[in-house]
């Protein structure tokens, strides 16, 4: 008889499952997370679509002469720097691709023209490889001149809006 009170007895012991690991392992991943959760910061580039024109506002706006409308056209021929409808330049195409050394030359000369203009238009085709884009927009947007052995940024037209080339 003994021995049967015993088994009964192993029988109802409760067995605690030990959190205490699972406790440790969260304690070390939390910090880990929130720590390297702070690396993964995005880079903002506001980008301002045009205004819808009608043919009354075209219209009045001032000859080409006295306002800079700047239109950049991304094509496989080359940069076209236009201002509305008037062709300003078309930077031919080097062998490594477009010529934004050329393109920040000719903008810094129209910025120093018409110092007040702000806004710029990229225009491209949908089959132009992102990066061109990006570059052509980060040229439009800003120039690095070196000033007495210091590099320094100065700002040309930071408005970027894009569109497509029709």
């Amino acid at each position: 008889m003994l021995l049967r009170s015993r088994r009964r007895t192993r029988r109802l012991e409760s067995t605690d499952i030990d959190l205490t690991p699972m406790m440790n392992l969260l304690v070390v991943l939390a910090p880990f997370l929130l720590i390297t959760a702070v690396f993964t910061r995005l880079a903002v580039l506001e980008i301002y679509l045009p205004p819808p024109a009608s043919a009354d506002l075209m219209s009045k706006l001032p000859s080409a002469g006295e306002q800079l409308i700047l239109t950049i056209s991304i094509t496989e021929k080359g940069l076209v720097v236009a201002n509305g409808n008037k062709v300003i330049d078309l930077i031919q195409p080097t062998p490594k691709g477009h010529d934004l050394q050329a393109l920040s030359s000719l903008l810094q000369q129209l910025k120093a023209r018409f110092p007040k203009v702000d806004n710029a238009i990229v225009l491209s085709k949908p089959d132009i490889p992102y990066e061109q884009l990006v570059q052509v927009m980060d040229a439009t947007r800003v120039t690095f001149v070196t000033v007495d052995g210091k590099k320094t940024s100065y700002s040309l037209f930071p408005n970027v809006s894009l569109g497509e080339v029709q």
